[in-house]
């Protein structure tokens, strides 16, 4: 009995014990459970809270962006760091630079962008704001952090919060006119059947196309409250089929864009021609059409370049001060210019008005080598063979008086980037102030063939100027003949002011109501300079002339500040141009049966040229190409309307960021 008894409650207690241990055990595991679940929905939360901060900061990026992008005249940007209406402030003063300890709402001027007090985002209350920004006067970028913070409750009770910081930089970058084979800032047309686009062409106007020419491209209109009118285009033009553009024997061949499937590799290259495998329908054509765009694709202009503070001649003085070969024209061997040249001009007179500009006539055996960008003070006379990779910019005009010629070409043989290796080929860019002009402009007939582009609607269009374009005798607004002499209205005080503050002293004639520009032309004048020599019976008359040079207040704008020799005696018919045109006005001329390759960007055109005109894009302009030229490297323009970069990120912890 005492055994039994002794058994029984030991198996109780072992019973009260094991049950003790299973109670234990099990709320340890309900524990670890509620605790790992606990833990599972705080770190899950705090992933909800970061994508949530950083979506919102993403957000908050492209409307900053744009609103500074509304901020100023799309068609009107300034390369060199000024303004519409001013001469001396950046376009990206924009950007409000501060520095506190408390993360701002607003950012901007004129256009201030004030960001909401918190928003809802994937059950997260999220508060946006501006933490710094960085920007210094005349340059052409602006950093700005973005601060965001998320907040969320888990499980009913917990919060979780996650704070993100991103610096991101508005830059100006290689400008997107250069995506096309054709851009005008006002009114574009094609007129012959002779004319063949192998790129997109685009206009910030209305666009006419004759029926009969080729766009192997996309074409595109935009409205232009300037102008008034709605970005409608006339016609669309034909396509060729893709075995007409696949074969060696198309046009000029080799200096077409690639197509968009390569024929050889089967891959695709980003920005190439979408060819029809059959002759292009009325609906496929019309399927390129793009009329009436909202927005307009901003065409920067080129500002002051001549001062030391410009940020064209400070970027070509850090390409130049990292690397001696860099924004540098040489030939055979000698370096004609380095970051800026303001040198004597071909007629060896300092004095004369053709200070500051160059003759370059390249040949095969000596060709003109341009390395990054380089800034010309006046005009620039170019012609014959180049190689290297950059950009000439001149204060004034452009003459291309003969071919200009690749030494080195990018090639697409049977239209593909196939072993092409085309990045490192040949680029040159032109970019000049005032007008590039082809042809010998010296002559009658140039003018009376192509008068009506230079001087009637809708072929010339009204469109603001750059205030500097004042020292080269543009008016604030410009709708008026290229073909008459430079001159600015008294009537536009800031025009004027410029040119009285220029260093131009004298030759400010007054002309009516108008200032006559003060820089002029140098021209020669035949004088008599006939005399008696001996005396009294033996005097007789000696006849003699002499010819002077001297300056003229006559120069019209398409006219070089250099001799007329200097233009008519290298003249020859222009059947190639291998380079990137880009200005601030016009691009015209007379041309022979040729081609352009590369891209041509004005705000107004006027060719004429004979029998046929290719104009062959360069796809290595494309910053989606496997082939795309670095800009550091060839120099072309800027602008700022392009996709932020982001320069750092970090999650920082909850109250390193105090928030307004």
């Amino acid at each position: 009995m005492k055994a039994f008894r002794y058994s029984s409650g030991f198996a109780l207690v072992t019973t009260i014990v094991m049950t003790g241990v299973a109670a234990i055990l099990v709320a340890g595991v309900i524990g670890y459970v509620s605790w790992t679940v606990r833990s599972t929905a705080v770190y899950t939360g705090r992933d909800v809270c970061r994508l949530a901060a950083q979506s919102e900061i993403e957000v908050a990026k492209t409307v900053v962006n744009t609103a500074f992008i509304k901020s100023i005249e799309r068609s009107a940007r300034i390369i060199g760091g000024d303004t519409i209406g001013s001469s001396s402030v950046s376009s990206f003063d924009w950007f409000e630079a501060y520095s506190s300890s408390t993360a701002k709402r607003t950012i901007g001027t004129r256009n201030v962008v004030t960001l909401d007090y918190s928003v809802t985002n994937m059950d997260c209350v999220v508060k946006v704001r501006i933490g710094a920004v960085e920007h210094t006067v005349g340059t052409q970028w602006a950093n700005v952090t973005f601060v965001a913070r998320a907040e969320r409750t888990v499980l009913g009770s917990i919060g979780v919060s996650a704070t993100v910081v991103e610096t991101v930089r508005f830059a100006q970058q290689r400008s997107k006119v250069f995506n096309n084979a054709y851009f005008v800032n006002n009114y574009g047309w094609f007129q012959g059947s002779g004319c063949t686009a192998n790129g997109d062409v685009r206009a910030n106007g209305d666009m006419y196309l004759d029926s009969s020419c080729k766009v192997n491209g996309k074409v595109y209109a935009a409205r232009n409250e300037e102008l008034g009118v709605n970005g409608d285009i006339t016609n669309y033009g034909k396509m060729d089929t893709y075995s007409t553009y696949k074969s060696t024997t198309y046009g000029t061949s080799n200096a077409a864009r690639p197509l968009y499937s390569d024929p050889n590799t089967g891959g695709t290259n980003a920005g190439g021609y979408e060819a029809p495998s059959s002759t292009p329908t009325t609906a496929m054509l019309k399927a390129r059409i793009n009329a009436n765009e909202e927005l307009s694709v901003e065409m920067p202009y080129i500002g002051d370049l001549s001062s030391t503070a410009s940020d064209y001649r400070q970027w070509a003085a850090e390409l130049h001060a990292a690397d001696s070969n860099m924004s540098t024209i040489k030939q055979g061997g000698s370096t004609i210019a380095s970051v800026y040249y303001d040198g004597v001009g071909p007629s060896g007179d300092a004095s004369l008005a053709d200070k500051g500009a160059l003759v370059l006539v390249g040949t095969q055996s000596n060709p003109i080598v341009v390395n990054g960008p380089v800034i010309v003070e006046s005009d620039v006379i170019i012609k014959g063979y180049v190689t290297g990779q950059g950009t000439i910019y001149s204060g004034r005009n452009i003459h291309i008086v003969g071919n200009i010629q690749y030494k080195n070409p990018p090639s697409w043989s049977n239209k593909s980037t196939q072993s092409a290796n085309n990045s490192s080929k040949d680029m040159l860019g032109l970019m000049a102030k005032g007008n590039i002009v082809l042809g010998d402009c010296t002559q009658d007939s140039w003018l009376s063939s192509i008068k009506t582009y230079l001087s009637t609607q809708p072929y010339v269009q009204q469109y603001a100027c750059d205030t500097t374009d004042a020292n080269i005798g543009y008016p604030s607004t410009f709708g008026g003949s290229y073909a008459t002499v430079e001159k600015v209205s008294t009537s536009d005080s800031a025009a004027v002011t410029q040119i009285e503050a220029s260093d131009n002293p004298g030759g400010k004639d007054i002309v009516g109501s108008n200032y006559q520009f003060g820089k002029v032309r140098e021209t020669t004048v035949t004088l008599d300079t006939g005399h008696y020599e001996g005396s009294g019976w033996s005097r007789r008359w000696v006849a003699d002339t002499e010819t002077r040079r001297e300056n003229a207040y006559d120069r019209k704008y398409y006219e070089t500040v250099c001799a007329n020799s200097e233009i008519s005696s290298r003249a020859e018919t222009i059947t190639r141009v291998d380079a990137v045109l880009y200005n601030n006005h016009g691009i015209f001329g007379k041309t022979g049966k040729c081609s352009f390759n590369g891209a041509l960007v004005c705000r107004n055109e006027g060719l004429q040229y004979s029998s046929n005109l290719y104009l062959n894009w360069d796809i290595r302009l494309f910053s989606g190409s496997s082939e795309t030229v670095d800009n550091d490297k060839v120099g072309l323009a800027k602008a700022s309307d392009n996709p932020p970069m982001t320069i750092s990120w970090a999650e920082v912890p909850d109250g390193v960021v105090t928030f307004d």
